[in-house]
């Protein structure tokens, strides 16, 4: 009996690491932007906002590149992103907008609720390695379903504005050149916190599908990051 239970233990513990591992360097400081910047406008905190975007510059776009931490940063909207199932969706308008150029906003308004709805229109420098975002809304308990393609080492993590918890699930597909399903990969991470975060690998560019659910009970915005 004791060896069944330590048996399951392990095998608990070892799943719980698959979507425990942390993330590289650039992606946990990015992350780590993310959630003090939404921590810091839900309390109108403009000292420590203008001190998250201190080494920011922005371009004729927007905010282009910025650093954080040990770490600089580059970031776009995703480049190849497709709504599966927003119908659970809310309109990002009056919500935090978590880039430097929406913290900026927050800034120069002091803490009163302008539009975000241009931050995803934000671009990178060319020949940069950068992240890549999206910066989405849902109502209390929604969730919402999206797409995107993948290889490699991949990186996918959501923050929450400030209250709000966030679940995310992944179901990743590779396929052969004929079509043939060669690896299927499904994870979650439900830890029902501000931030929710997954890391796994795929041999081949696949189809990865993300589903990001909002277990608060009133409405939020949320950033999902993915690394590149």
């Amino acid at each position: 009996m004791r060896k069944i239970v330590f048996t399951i233990m392990v095998l608990g513990a070892m799943a719980l690491g698959v979507n425990a591992q942390d993330l590289s360097p650039k992606m946990s400081a990015f992350k780590d932007y993310c959630v003090r910047a939404a921590n810091s406008a839900a309390v109108c905190d403009v000292d420590d906002l203008a001190a998250c975007i201190e080494k920011w510059e922005s371009g004729e776009n927007g905010g282009e590149k910025f650093s954080y931490g040990q770490e600089d940063i580059v970031y776009i909207p995703f480049s190849d992103f497709t709504e599966e199932d927003v119908s659970q969706e809310s309109i990002v308008g009056m919500h935090f907008g978590f880039m430097p150029a929406a913290v900026d906003s927050w800034i120069t308004n002091k803490c009163e609720a302008v539009t975000v709805a241009d931050a995803n229109l934000l671009r990178a420098g060319d020949g940069d390695t950068h992240l890549e975002y999206s910066v989405r809304a849902l109502k209390a308990g929604g969730k919402a379903t999206y797409a995107t393609r993948a290889s490699g080492d991949i990186e996918l993590f959501v923050v929450a504005e400030n209250g709000g918890k966030v679940g995310l699930s992944v179901h990743a597909v590779e396929k052969d050149r004929s079509g043939n399903v060669t690896n299927e990969t499904t994870l979650s991470d439900n830890s029902g916190g501000q931030v929710a975060q997954l890391k796994w690998s795929m041999d081949r560019s696949g189809k990865v599908e993300f589903t990001v659910e909002n277990q608060s009970d009133k409405e939020i915005s949320f950033v999902v990051v993915k690394n590149l």
